[in-house]
């Protein structure tokens, strides 16, 4: 099914309607609502937000500034889709000072619209930064954030041992060795960017784009789905010296540490493998690498509870009245990730106002919660 987007236009009156796959990311989008509005050309670009069209007249208008948001846009609106059972269209909106600003830059007129005591709007200069244009994104200053951003991710991730320096990779939740490609550095960099709660040069926007980095957004058994040539080769488990090893333990090897019970014969088999001939089978070695790459041990496999969402399809299966798998987003959008996290908010009214679901579903994962924890305790 496509998306139904309602974006303003500065060369015609009201909402131009296009339509757009739900798997377009946000880069082609972001380009088609510039190419709408006619603000392609244009150095400062506006700060976009939006609503659908089945939301409350004073319900808050939500920021449309990163890939992660466009991910929400999309969910939103399969989500509200799903309840009416019809088509829900997304408005795109841009603050009316911006829209009479771009007609003036660009010498389109338009009949002036009110009456008396409407307060004259101050056009603005969208070519150049100025101290008044708060309510807008410094076009330039944010493309330049960006380009910082990639460059600082590309040298963060680009110290991986196995993939080399002309390569940015980052282990996914299977163990594999992921190249970040320059539609994921760009994505990752807008989100820092827009300072997105969560995302750091370590960690990437909770989007699609970025699933099998999150055990939660991975697919059957925790393994995301590898696309040909997107995955570093690897060594076999048993050549690799690292496959078993927690990370900076240290073994009882007198000058290896982290590699207890090898012998010299075995460690010198294991750190010099023979070369590997290139051929369509690399793509196929095992996802256990274990080469260190640039990212630092992943803190939540510390965690001896599961994961919010791989609880909630377990319990699902029981209970499928309870529709717990349409709650996962509500704990993912309020950065809670494990049961335990749910266990130490204490009530289920604390759990309903957190996440925004009903008393009766949060007193029921409340009691989920605890009998898991419970039983993990003993």
């Amino acid at each position: 099914l496509e998306l139904v987007l309602l974006i303003p236009q500065a060369d015609g009156e009201g909402n131009q309607r296009e339509n757009v796959t739900r798997a377009t990311d946000f880069d082609d989008a972001l380009e088609l609502i510039y190419a709408t509005i006619s603000c392609t050309d244009v150095g400062k670009k506006p700060k976009l937000s939006y609503k659908l069209a089945t939301a409350a007249g004073k319900e808050a208008a939500i920021s449309l500034a990163s890939a992660t948001d466009w991910e929400g846009l999309v969910a939103e609106v399969t989500a509200a889709e799903k309840k009416k059972k019809s088509s829900v269209a997304a408005n795109i909106l841009v603050t009316e000072q911006y829209i009479l600003s771009l007609r003036a830059q660009l010498n389109i007129k338009k009949a002036p619209k009110g009456g008396r005591g409407k307060k004259k709007i101050q056009i603005l200069d969208l070519e150049h930064a100025g101290s008044d244009d708060d309510d807008f994104d410094e076009g330039l200053g944010i493309m330049e954030k960006e380009s910082k951003f990639v460059e600082q991710l590309q040298s963060h991730h680009g110290r991986c041992q196995l993939c080399g320096p002309s390569k940015a990779c980052k282990i996914d939740v299977s163990g594999t060795h992921k190249v970040l490609s320059n539609n994921m550095l760009k994505a990752w960099a807008r989100a820092l960017a827009a300072e997105t709660h969560g995302v750091t040069m370590v960690t990437p926007p909770r989007a699609g784009l970025f699933s099998m980095f999150f055990r939660s957004m991975a697919g059957p058994g925790g393994n995301p789905p590898a696309t040909p040539g997107s995955m570093a080769p690897g060594y076999p488990p048993f050549m690799n010296p690292y496959a078993f090893m927690p990370w900076g333990m240290n073994g009882g090897m007198g000058g290896m540490p982290g590699m207890p019970g090898m012998s010299g014969e075995q460690l010198s088999t294991a750190v010099t493998p023979s070369p590997l001939p290139r051929g369509n089978h690399l793509a196929s070695t095992s996802a256990l690498d274990g080469m260190p790459s640039s990212d630092p041990p992943e803190m939540g496999a510390l965690n001896p509870y599961p994961e919010i969402a791989d609880f909630f399809r377990k319990v699902d299966i029981h209970y499928p009245r309870r529709c717990l798998l349409d709650l996962i987003s509500n704990f993912d959008d309020q950065s809670y990730f494990n049961i335990d996290e749910i266990a130490k908010l204490g009530s289920a009214d604390a759990i309903s106002r957190a996440v925004s679901i009903t008393t009766g579903n949060a007193a029921f994962i409340l009691g989920e919660v605890m009998s898991e924890i419970k039983r993990i305790d003993k």
